[in-house]
């Protein structure tokens, strides 16, 4: 049915009963008195005092990830991928509570007979309609619905995935109710449109000039203790930070030494003769190689330099060995053809509806099928549109242009397509699923080469690796206090690198594979604490804990010294504004103001309030407020900026057109409207206090 195969992209993986009975005594431990540590040992969140179990939790992420792999035919996903997956679980889940109090709280309710509407209304919901649409006709078919309402408790898989469908029929109905009550609640009054309208649309053009900062030197300004614990008590509010860590650490790469490079040149030596008398090179690649053989054909432009002269060799020809990157390489001329430059191709893609031997051969027998029909004279747009997963097939009707041999990423695929002649289909299996491709037109014949590529990675042997662990180790157990960790450092020459405010459950550091371990050393260990070594995919890492942010206030000692700077600027803008307004009060006209200052003036044009930056000038928000606001001729008073101190005459001011404060109203409505959802979500995110506690676990 075709719900029933839409929706189960969508279904999770099935725990086996002998499983959960085998891990049901493990799990009621934690709940039992005298457990391992009691029932909240499981909490995973705790979100305005409702606790999230680190279960529900795996299930989600075990819902996404089928989900993700459904839609984009990968089997396995990246840890970079899988930490994306673990965030959006997370979002789901904290969201997901929050609203559903949210709604409780103000009686909000999505009724069974507005479920039914949406389900079986004359108006169904998109997504209903999608599953059920006739592809032949491209109408809704609501009999198939019916039936499909009626029968679906006999089969378990499609009971079960009809619930998730209709609990995410539900949660998008309640939040269509609740965007529309704050949405609705909006309106725009008229003195936000009259400030809008001038915002925007009211432009001036002005001169100015600056005088730096850096034209007094620091010693001219003096800041005592007392000035920076009066600016601290001032404005603690500024100081708010959340729960953060800053190392320092230090990499020992795990690369190839100069006797694993001369280990691969041996080797390559060694085996060179063999290669260039193999009578098969491709499968000598295939027994020998670190990648597998590569059957393409190539023309002259598209061969790697170092083997461009086997275009014009002779089949047997061998050069090399060359490096490319880590590796090294033999190439050997393996064939030469004409074959076209490009051809032209449309597809239809099957993908088995799970990862089953079952599933698979259902697909393939279901892609012969459509092979067989294309050939007996079928219309391939309709075939494209019935059975093809690519999202994209209803409008490209399955083409995919013009391609390339070179463009082909496997190789027997490319070796199938440009020995087919115009019109002829074929079936293939890729890891992205089942295809069935028909060429449609044939680019020009050209000269093509197929090369057979040898390659000998240059990896780090163990006894390097070993080598370099007692390095890292050695420097561990040497620099037990951050002094040490830091003259020793020194003193080796080795490379410091740097991680600021890193999170509790952050997972990675640039530059590092991984960095999940380090961070959670981090949360563990005390400030100056220097750690063991960290083994990553590609490097011994050793980390000292330089700074420890808790949430709250942050510490004067903290701060202190960013205090220190904005008081020693603004010391210096007092000196300059003060001499500015000397200078200013005996000018005729700006241009002499500038002249007896002996500063350049600057010009500016068509500077709306709303601007973000100056020409010239940059990010000045002082700067642009001062001359938005003044009239024509006039000298502003100083202005203190983020560089400099300025002084500020217009030139000119231009009006907002007749009919700009409509469309500000129209803007501003759109604009609020857009908003309105995602910043209450927020708000209420933020009244709940979500205590984060994965880093128990992950």
């Amino acid at each position: 049915m075709a719900l029933l195969e839409d929706i189960r992209k969508k279904g999770g993986i099935i725990v086996s009963a002998v499983i959960g009975l085998a891990l049901l005594a493990f799990i009621l431990g934690d709940f039992l008195p005298g457990g391992r540590g009691g029932a909240r040992d499981l909490d995973i969140a705790d979100v305005g005092g409702q606790k999230l179990d680190v279960h529900d939790y795996e299930r989600k992420i075990e819902e996404i990830t089928n989900i993700y792999k459904q839609n984009t035919g990968q089997s396995n996903l990246d840890e970079r991928t899988m930490d994306m997956v673990r965030d959006q679980a997370w979002q789901f889940m904290t969201s997901e509570a929050i609203m559903n109090k949210e709604y409780e709280m103000i009686g909000m309710t999505v009724s069974p007979e507005e479920l039914f509407d949406l389900i079986q209304g004359p108006n169904p919901n998109a997504r209903i309609r999608q599953y059920f649409t006739d592809p032949q006709t491209g109408e809704f078919n609501r009999s198939a619905l019916i039936n499909f309402l009626k029968n679906k408790n006999s089969d378990a898989n499609a009971a079960r995935e009809w619930a998730v469908l209709e609990k995410e029929l539900l949660n998008e109905r309640y939040s269509q109710k609740y965007n529309g009550l704050v949405s609705y609640g909006l309106f725009v009054p008229k003195f936000m449109v009259d400030n809008e309208n001038i915002e925007v649309n009211k432009k001036v053009d002005f001169d100015y000039i600056v005088k730096s900062y850096n034209t007094i030197p620091d010693s001219s300004v003096k800041v005592t203790n007392a000035d920076l614990k009066k600016y601290y008590e001032d404005h603690k509010k500024e100081w708010e930070q959340t729960t953060s860590r800053d190392i320092e650490y230090v990499v020992f790469n795990i690369a190839p030494s100069d006797e694993d490079r001369k280990a691969a040149d041996d080797w390559m030596a060694k085996i060179k003769p063999d290669f260039e008398k193999a009578d098969n090179p491709m499968q000598f690649v295939n027994l020998n190689s670190n990648i597998p053989s590569d059957t393409r054909f190539f023309t002259r432009e598209q061969l790697p330099v170092q083997a461009a002269e086997l275009y014009d060799a002779q089949v047997g020809d061998v050069v090399g060995p060359y490096q490319e990157g880590e590796a090294l390489k033999l190439a050997k001329l393996a064939n030469i053809e004409n074959r076209p430059d490009s051809v032209k191709v449309r597809q239809i893609i099957i993908l088995p509806q799970q990862q089953t031997q079952e599933a698979v051969q259902a697909a393939v027998t279901l892609a012969d099928s459509i092979k067989t029909a294309i050939e007996k004279g079928a219309n391939f747009t309709a075939l494209v549109t019935k059975y093809s997963a690519d999202p994209s097939a209803a409008t490209t009707q399955g083409d995919i242009g013009w391609i390339k041999e070179s463009d082909m990423q496997v190789g027997s695929m490319a070796q199938v397509l440009f020995s087919l002649k115009k019109g002829e289909v074929t079936r293939m299996e890729g890891a992205q699923g089942i295809f069935v491709a028909q060429v449609t037109e044939r680019g020009k014949e050209v000269k093509k080469v197929q090369i057979a590529t040898l390659q000998h990675n240059i990896l780090p042997s163990s006894r390097t690796e070993q080598l370099l662990y007692s390095q890292a180790s050695k420097f561990a157990i040497e620099t037990r206090t951050e002094a040490k960790f830091d003259e020793t450092a020194a003193a080796q020459n080795l490379n410091k690198r740097v991680a600021s405010y890193l999170g509790e459950n952050d997972r990675q550091i640039p530059g590092l594979s991984s960095g999940r371990s380090i961070i959670r050393w981090a949360y563990e260990a005390k400030k100056g604490d220097v750690s063991d070594v960290f083994t990553l995919e590609e490097a011994y890492v050793v980390a000292v804990l330089k700074n420890v942010r808790k949430k709250g206030i942050a510490p004067f000692e903290q701060v202190s010294g960013e205090i220190n700077n904005t008081l020693h600027r603004q010391k210096k803008a007092e000196m300059i504004a003060a001499s500015l307004s000397d200078a200013a009060k005996n000018a005729q006209s700006f241009s002499d103001l500038a002249l007896s200052l002996n500063l350049p003036v600057e010009s500016a044009s068509a500077i709306a309030f709303s601007a973000f930056s100056i020409p010239n000038a940059g990010i000045e928000p002082k700067l642009i407020a001062t001359a938005t606001s003044m009239g024509e001729g006039n000298i502003s008073q100083p202005v203190e900026g983020a560089n400099g101190v300025y002084l500020v005459t217009v030139r000119q001011i231009t009006e907002p057109e007749e009919g700009a404060a409509e469309q500000a109203k129209t803007r501003l409505s759109t604009t609020y409207t857009n908003r309105s959802l995602s910043e209450s979500i927020q708000a209420l995110r933020k009244a709940a206090n979500i205590k984060d506690m994965r880093s128990k676990f992950y």
